[in-house]
């Protein structure tokens, strides 16, 4: 297909939307607001899909939770917890190895 751009695979993507923002990190419901958009997705089931993906991404060691707060606006449901994720030390190298990097680690001398 001339001119096709396939999108990143979502792991990838939500891992370099993380790594922007540095050690603040984004909360779920930002991670999922920015990934509808991106994809163009909507619906319970693609917030429940980009949620999930961010707990496997959280089992996997390459992000942690930073905050927690309880969901009160209703991004994915009155009274489930929300979480504030960052991407850490090994999720920085995994972004390097796999080329997914966009910025300079701490410390290094070559750019991502």
């Amino acid at each position: 297909m001339e001119g096709f751009v396939p999108h990143l695979h979502i792991k990838g993507w939500l891992l370099q939307r993380i790594d922007e923002v540095g050690d603040h990190g984004l909360w779920d419901w930002q991670l999922a607001r920015l990934a509808e958009r991106h994809y163009a997705l909507s619906g319970d089931y693609w917030r429940g899909v980009i949620r999930l993906t961010l707990v496997d991404l959280h089992a996997s060691g390459v992000i942690e939770s930073v905050d927690e707060a309880i969901d009160n606006d209703g991004h994915f449901g009155r009274g489930r917890i929300l979480f504030r994720f960052r991407l850490n030390a090994f999720g920085r190298q995994r972004l390097l190895d796999t080329g997914l990097a966009r910025t300079r680690m701490p410390g290094k001398e070559t750019e991502r």
